[in-house]
């Protein structure tokens, strides 16, 4: 039983998904009155990937508005990007997922590619920093 597991292990091959940091953002006052952002770094280390969409969630992974400079991220392999996400202050406390979803593309797919989604959970401590203080 042992070797089986063993062999399974080994046959199944690597798993790599991308990374989406920081794992717990905080919100800041945005230039813009009522908005809010946060700013997401994103690092693909998958070699089969090259766009990721961009997610805000709620507890119940339903989706919340917001918007971001590219919805859709253009990251080839082991490059980084920094993303900012604005949303609506009265969304402050619905949102509890700031999400990366990996995209594959559809033509010349083999079947053994898999999505990846890795969500960063918002601290609700201080729902948001206020930046313009002493302004």
């Amino acid at each position: 039983m042992r070797y089986l597991l063993l062999a399974i292990l080994l046959v199944s091959g690597n798993v790599f998904a991308h990374q989406w940091t920081p794992t717990y953002p905080e919100w800041s006052v945005a230039y813009i009155d009522g908005i809010v952002q946060t700013r997401m770094n994103l690092f693909n280390t998958r070699q089969d990937v090259d766009y990721f969409e961009v997610q805000v969630l709620d507890v119940n992974m339903n989706p919340v508005e917001f918007a971001t400079t590219d919805q859709i991220i253009h990251a080839p392999y082991l490059k980084r990007k920094s993303v900012d996400v604005y949303i609506r202050q009265i969304d402050v406390d619905r949102v509890v997922y700031v999400c990366s979803v990996s995209k594959l593309l559809v033509a010349g797919n083999n079947g053994a590619s898999v999505s990846s989604r890795i969500c960063s959970k918002v601290k609700h401590a201080l729902s948001y920093t206020d930046n313009s203080a002493g302004q």
